[in-house]
């Protein structure tokens, strides 16, 4: 009695060089899509976050320096809103080492009780 095999070498060389070309565009997309990410992160200084401050557990208010102007974005897990645009003499500066008098936290105090600094 001659035993038949399930599986020849040559239907076992077919899949295996399957596999590896299957593994092989695997490997090429995740590597064109790292680089496309990194493309689109170094694109330019753009869009800085500058500052940010817990509100919460979940919120928080963020100042996002976008180009000239500087935008304070209140976060949550659901949405962000623009609460205030600061343009010109109005933008913090970025220093941490700045009088009290300029500093984010008393800019954002007299920004939220509606007393803007000309």
């Amino acid at each position: 009695m001659q035993q038949n095999s399930l599986i020849s070498s040559t239907d076992f060389l077919t899949w295996s060089s399957g596999l590896l070309v299957v593994l092989a565009i695997f490997v090429v997309c995740a590597w064109a899509i790292r680089q496309l990410q990194r493309q689109q992160f170094d694109s330019g200084d753009r869009l800085k976050i500058v500052g940010g401050l817990s509100l919460g557990m979940r919120e928080r208010l963020i100042l996002v320096q976008a180009g000239k102007k500087q935008l304070i974005l209140g976060v949550t897990p659901s949405r962000i809103d623009m609460l205030h645009v600061l343009e010109g003499e109005d933008c913090l500066n970025k220093s941490p080492f700045e009088s009290s008098g300029n500093s984010f936290a008393h800019k954002l105090k007299q920004v939220m009780k509606g007393k803007v600094d000309a």
